[in-house]
């Protein structure tokens, strides 16, 4: 005897789903559904979100503005197309490069979707020209904190660690040193390195940036409820 592909216990099971009157009803509800989300795009509307919200549809932007931004940037000007060739390319971080960069993150109008993506990326030349333009320029605060919006998206918390450390060494005026050992204990504590207790060791007793590392200490150890305000 010859059967189908839907013999036996298989095909009586799927002849009474087929004559299911609350099968019946759900196919016919998915065929009416389907015929009005095809009107809405037959009408061509405009707003074909609100259409779909309309019968029944719920939207959800999964889209991130700022990847959407980053994904259409190009270079607007000789300046940026040398910087993005740089990102591209395996040449040596040089003095010129470093004064493009400059210019395009300072420029009036900046193309921060540009420049952004790479800092996204990890682009290891970016890195690089960064890391660069600190041991040439050592007091240039924006570069780094350049490096650690870097290390936001790639983990580069040793050279985090070295020229934040160095900075603070370096650092004559209290209120920068204080901002920037704040800044350096918030960025490397996610990693486990607690820099403020590492720069404590660094500075001797009884010297204003000990002083200062000894109260960042203490109010960082202060207990905190539930919304942030100490007790």
């Amino acid at each position: 005897m010859h059967y189908g592909p839907e013999t036996g216990l298989k095909a009586f099971i799927m002849s009474k789903k087929e004559k299911d009157p609350e099968n019946e009803y759900q196919k016919l509800k998915n065929e009416i559904m389907r015929d009005r989300v095809a009107e809405v795009f037959q009408r061509n509307t405009a707003d074909y979100i609100s259409a779909l919200e309309e019968i029944g549809f719920t939207y959800y932007d999964d889209e991130d503005p700022e990847e959407i931004e980053e994904a259409q940037a190009r270079p607007e000007n000789q300046d940026q197309q040398d910087l993005v060739d740089f990102f591209n390319s395996g040449f040596e971080p040089s003095e010129t490069t470093l004064e493009i960069f400059l210019r395009v993150k300072d420029a009036a109008e900046p193309n921060l979707p540009l420049v952004r993506k790479y800092f996204k990326r990890g682009n290891s030349n970016l890195k690089r020209l960064i890391t660069y333009g600190l041991d040439h320029y050592p007091a240039r605060v924006d570069l780094l904190y350049d490096l650690a919006y870097f290390h936001e998206f790639s983990n580069v918390l040793s050279d985090l660690i070295k020229y934040f450390t160095r900075a603070c060494v370096n650092e004559g005026n209290p209120e920068t040193f204080a901002e920037l050992a704040r800044d350096f204990d918030d960025l490397a504590l996610p990693d486990g390195y607690e820099a403020l207790y590492a720069l404590r060791d660094i500075f001797g007793p009884d010297t204003d940036k000990r002083d200062i590392i000894e109260f960042l200490i203490q109010e960082a150890d202060k207990p905190q409820d539930d919304s942030g305000i100490e007790f």
